[in-house]
C-alpha cells in the first residue's frame, strides 16, 4: 500500500502545528514498517511546479501552488490512498485524487461547522477518521456518520522530562488559546511563575503586546517558540490551556501528561476527554475567580496536585494513548476501504 498524506498548506519545518508533528511521527513509525508514504504540502516562492526532498527521513513534495502540481505529484508517487485534513482547501485536492482513481481519507482535527458543511461524502472511496471521541460525535451530530477515532500520535522520548518545573506553562499565547485569561491569572497571582511559549507563525505586531504585557507582569516570562518542548515542560509545574476554540484534542495537555504534569482547561472540545482525571476542566465562561480557585487548589493542595500527576501520568499510558497501538489501527482502517 502506498499512502500521501495532502495538505493544502506549508509542513515542517516552515508550519509546526500539532497536526503536522502528528503526521511527522506516524510517517516515520510507517516507514519503518516498510510502508511507502510520503507529504504533499505548499511552500511559496518555488520556481518549479514542484520539488521532491527527503530531508526528514522521507519523500516531501513541496509546491507553490498545491492544486496546481497535485496531479503531477500524483502521477510521481502513485498514492493507492492520500489523507487529506477534513476542510475546504483539501476537496479541490481529494476530487483530483479520485479521477485517477486515488482512495481519500478525511482527517478531521477540526470541527467548526463552516469546515464540516461542504465535504463531499457517501461515497464507498471516502473514509472519515476523527482525533477524538469528541470530533467524531460532532461529525455524528453535524453530519449523520459516526467516524472511527485514531488519536494524534505522540512519541514519549521527544517530551519527557524527569522532574517538573515550578511555573504555569501556555503553549502559544493567543486569543483562541486563552491567553487574555491567561494574563488576567498571573496578575491576580504575582506570586506564582507563568510561562508562555510562543508559536513558529507569531507575528511581530502580536509579539510586541505580548512583550508589552509581560513586562507589565513581574511574574511573567515570554519565549521564542523551541525546537524541543522538553525545554519547556522541565519548567511546567502546571499546564494550562484554557482554550475559546473548540479543540478536537488537546496534545499540549497529553504531551505534559507523559511527566505526569497536570493541566487546567477549559471545559470545551476534547479538552476534557484528553484531560482524564490529570487536572480540572473549568467552565470557559465562569469568570476569573473560578479559574483561580481551581488554580489555588492545584497548587496549594499537594494531596490535589499529587493524585492528578498520577492521573495525568497514567492517561498518558492508557492503551489508547499507546505510539504503535495507534499507528497500527490506523493502517488497519486505511487497508480495510
Amino acid at each position: 500500500m502506498r499512502l500521501l498524506f495532502a495538505n493544502p498548506h506549508p509542513y515542517l519545518p516552515d508550519s509546526t502545528s500539532g497536526r503536522d508533528i502528528s503526521i511527522h511521527e506516524q510517517v516515520l513509525r510507517w516507514r519503518v514498517r516498510g510502508i511507502d508514504v510520503a507529504v504533499f504540502c505548499e511552500r511559496a516562492g518555488l520556481s518549479t511546479a514542484f520539488e521532491r526532498e527527503d530531508s526528514l527521513g522521507y519523500p516531501v513534495y513541496r509546491a507553490a501552488k498545491s492544486v496546481a502540481a497535485f496531479g503531477a505529484v500524483l502521477a510521481d508517487w502513485k498514492p493507492g490512498i492520500a489523507i487529506y485534513p477534513f476542510a475546504p482547501p483539501s476537496f479541490p485536492l481529494l476530487d483530483l485524487g479520485l479521477q485517477v482513481g486515488v482512495k481519500a481519507a478525511l482527517h478531521v482535527a477540526n470541527v467548526e461547522s463552516a469546515d464540516l458543511a461542504v465535504s463531499p461524502l457517501a461515497r464507498p472511496e471516502i473514509a472519515l477518521i476523527a482525533v477524538s471521541d469528541f470530533a467524531a460525535r460532532r461529525v455524528e451530530t453535524l453530519l449523520g456518520i459516526r467516524p472511527p477515532v485514531v488519536p494524534p500520535l505522540i512519541e514519549p522520548a521527544r517530551y519527557l522530562v524527569a522532574e517538573p518545573g515550578d511555573a504555569v506553562l501556555l503553549v502559544n499565547p493567543s486569543l483562541r488559546k486563552g491567553v487574555e485569561l491567561f494574563f488576567r491569572m498571573a496578575a491576580a497571582r504575582p506570586d506564582i511563575p507563568f510561562l508562555a511559549v510562543e508559536s513558529w507563525t507569531v507575528n511581530d505586531a502580536w509579539r510586541t503586546v505580548l512583550m508589552n504585557r509581560a513586562r507589565s507582569l513581574n511574574n511573567v516570562a515570554l519565549w521564542p517558540a523551541v525546537e524541543d518542548m522538553r525545554e519547556a515542560y522541565a519548567q511546567a509545574r502546571l499546564v494550562l490551556m484554557p482554550s475559546i476554540y473548540e479543540e478536537t484534542f488537546g496534545r499540549v495537555v497529553a504531551e505534559a501528561q507523559l511527566s505526569g504534569i497536570p493541566a487546567l482547561v477549559s471545559a470545551r472540545g476534547a479538552l476534557p476527554e484528553t484531560l482524564g482525571g490529570g487536572g480540572i476542566a473549568v467552565p470557559l465562561d465562569a469568570g476569573l475567580d473560578a479559574w483561580l480557585q481551581a488554580l489555588d487548589r492545584l497548587w496549594l493542595d499537594p494531596a490535589f496536585y499529587a493524585q492528578c500527576a498520577a492521573a495525568a501520568r497514567a492517561a498518558s499510558t492508557a492503551a489508547d494513548r499507546d505510539p504503535e497501538r495507534i499507528s497500527e489501527h490506523f493502517l488497519a482502517i486505511l487497508q480495510d476501504f
